[in-house]
């Protein structure tokens, strides 16, 4: 259960503001990217926090798989720069390594 905790925590210091900056960055000031999807990204954030802060690990597990399928959703209007990218598939990966990870907890 550390583990999972340890991840969480990374996904929620480390990987989520790395996501938003770039959203805010080049993709939204842009227009490669709707307000829809950078508003999912938010929400997908607040859900997790919140479930993560709480101490509530079973919707926190619930809010990684909602979130997941919607991180998988988002369709930029023009394909993520490199780093975007790479910083982008890191959190899918990590929250999929998450969700395979409290199914057997």
């Amino acid at each position: 259960m550390e583990e999972f905790i340890s991840k969480v925590w990374k996904l929620i210091d480390l990987q989520f503001p790395l996501i938003v900056a770039d959203m805010e960055t080049y993709l939204l000031r842009e227009g490669n990217i709707s307000q829809e999807d950078y508003n999912k990204i938010k929400s997908i954030i607040k859900s997790v926090k919140n479930a993560y802060y709480s101490s509530d690990f079973n919707k926190l597990k619930i809010y990684l798989k909602d979130g997941l399928e919607q991180l998988k959703s988002i369709q930029p209007k023009k394909p993520f720069p490199p780093e975007m990218k790479a910083r982008f598939d890191e959190v899918i990966k990590t929250m999929t390594e998450l969700i395979s990870q409290s199914a057997t907890t």
